[in-house]
């Protein structure tokens, strides 16, 4: 039997009344497999599946110790570490995490989320990170996203050129996404996206200014999603 344990504003997020390591993620309206596959197929966690019930509504089933929202694995860290910073080991992850998921998505489902929103976020065992949503995932045809209906400017991380954008619909490129994650990272690091403020007195941190630099780039062209 299952409990749920809480929700987004797209998922209900249930735990197994007997076995508490089984967790299942259910869709509240849509129902785009293609999001659920990109969790699984791109193994960023190998412990979970994809349920096909008979009403067509799938499933995201994952063994795990805990699941989470990301505001709370935020405050457990400043418990913790006594900080609203993510330590460079975490943010790697987080890097690691979501470019799989975005990588499969264009390269396998030809999708793409145009921004990321923190809300969305779900952290497995305190060490996997993916992004669900439906709402944000569209289309990508000749390397643009295609959006056709109305997008809320004044939540998540979005590119400049999307925030310019005036009118539907919108075809923007794919590496939109880029700059997005760049300022998700920028944000849990330093508390700011006006500045990149990262010392770069170990290589560690020089990979991660240069990752940043290399996202927040102002011309799309420009953008890699390259951690090295």
């Amino acid at each position: 039997m299952n409990i749920i344990i809480f929700s987004t504003n797209e998922f209900d997020i249930y735990q197994d009344k007997n076995k508490k390591t089984l967790f299942t993620i259910t869709s509240k309206n849509q129902n785009q497999p293609s999001l659920f596959r990109s969790i699984v197929n791109s193994k960023i966690i190998n412990s979970s599946t994809i349920y096909y019930s008979n009403n067509e509504n799938t499933l995201l089933i994952i063994n795990a110790l805990s699941i989470q929202k990301f505001e709370q694995f935020k405050e457990k860290q400043k418990k913790i570490n006594g900080s609203n910073k993510l330590s460079h080991n975490i943010i790697q992850t987080i890097i690691y995490s979501l470019s799989k998921q975005i990588f499969h998505l264009l390269h396998n489902e030809s999708k793409c989320f145009y921004k990321l929103d923190p809300s969305n976020i779900l952290v497995i065992d305190d060490c996997k990170f993916i992004y669900l949503s439906h709402e944000h995932l569209k289309d990508v045809k000749d390397n643009q996203i295609h959006i056709y209906n109305p997008i809320s400017k004044n939540i998540g991380f979005l590119s400049p050129e999307l925030l310019n954008e005036k009118s539907l619909p919108i075809f923007i490129n794919y590496k939109t996404i880029f700059y997005s994650l760049g300022l998700l990272i920028l944000d849990n690091l330093t508390n700011t996206t006006n500045e990149i403020q990262i010392e770069t007195e170990n290589n560690n941190n020089t990979k991660l200014y240069y990752f940043l630099k290399r996202c927040l780039h102002e011309k799309h062209d420009k953008r890699f999603l390259l951690y090295v």
